[in-house]
């Protein structure tokens, strides 16, 4: 079991430079096949330049999540202000909770993204499942 000890442990990641071929990429990807007006990218795309603040927890040796039993049980997104070419993203995670439901760990990471002005882009919430071996 995860030490709840480490909830409101933070993870900060490095400014993501948002480029219109990211964007493309990305939406190729989902099957987001719109040309339509100017280019914004999908609310999905915050798990690419949060990706990092996720990454950083599953790696993160003290806290030691047993990833190798960890399912993605939700995902939310809010958002500020659309994501476009030229952003520049730093996204903070912050480990908000961790609960025991019988023979489950769930574990809550909530997410800030900001620009370089450090303007909210959006806001968002992972809910991980951890079942005990």
């Amino acid at each position: 079991m995860t030490d709840a000890r480490w909830v409101g442990r933070s993870y900060e990641t490095a400014p993501f430079q948002v480029t219109e071929q990211s964007i493309r990429d990305y939406m190729a990807a989902v099957g987001d096949v719109r040309e339509d007006g100017e280019l914004i990218a999908p609310p999905t795309y915050a798990m690419v330049y949060g990706f990092d603040a996720y990454w950083q927890l599953w790696t993160d040796q003290k806290v030691a999540l047993d990833v190798a039993h960890l399912v993605h049980g939700e995902q939310q997104f809010s958002f500020q202000r659309p994501v476009r070419p030229g952003d520049r993203i730093r996204t903070v995670g912050r480990l908000t909770a961790i609960n025991t439901r019988g023979d489950m760990e769930l574990v809550t990471f909530e997410l800030k993204a900001a620009d370089e002005q450090d303007r909210p882009v959006s806001d968002g919430t992972a809910l991980f499942i951890i079942r005990k071996p």
